[in-house]
């Protein structure tokens, strides 16, 4: 049996999806339990990070609280990025890009805090960067 094409196909551009693209949907998602991670601790526990860090409860802006809260609510973006990225859209890998970028710039103030786990989100964060970024080779013509 032969499929009947109904030219309607033309009219649909194509699927921007690749290895890395899927790949860096995952990462956003861990990315996002990390934040999520460590915004909590920083919420629920007070003097978690003052006892790693020992000149009190103050960062280069603001003290632990503050900052658990920003990586609470950017937890729970790359989250809803995520699910955009698996969905397939561009808005949501610009947003991933965005908010990718934010962590960065955070785990770059929680450095002192903690060098390894800061260390790690960070280059998850430049990860999620680059698959996002990374034009799909299989697909001709399509740019991010």
């Amino acid at each position: 049996m032969q499929r009947q094409d109904s030219g309607s196909d033309d009219l649909v551009p194509p699927i921007e999806r690749s290895h890395w693209v899927a790949f860096a949907g995952i990462l956003l998602m861990v990315s996002a339990l990390f934040n999520l991670l460590t915004g909590f601790v920083a919420i629920l526990n007070h003097g978690y990070y003052s006892k790693v860090y020992s000149q009190g409860n103050r960062l280069l802006i603001l003290n632990y609280t503050a900052w658990g809260w920003i990586f609470v609510v950017i937890g729970i973006l790359m989250a809803l990025a995520g699910i955009g990225v698996f969905v397939g859209s561009r808005a949501a890998r610009l947003t991933g890009v965005c908010l990718a970028a934010f962590c960065l710039v955070g785990q770059m103030i929680f450095l002192p805090v903690y060098p390894f786990w800061s260390l790690f989100t960070m280059l998850v964060s430049l990860l999620v960067i680059y698959g996002l970024l990374a034009e799909p080779r299989h697909v001709h013509g399509v740019r991010v």
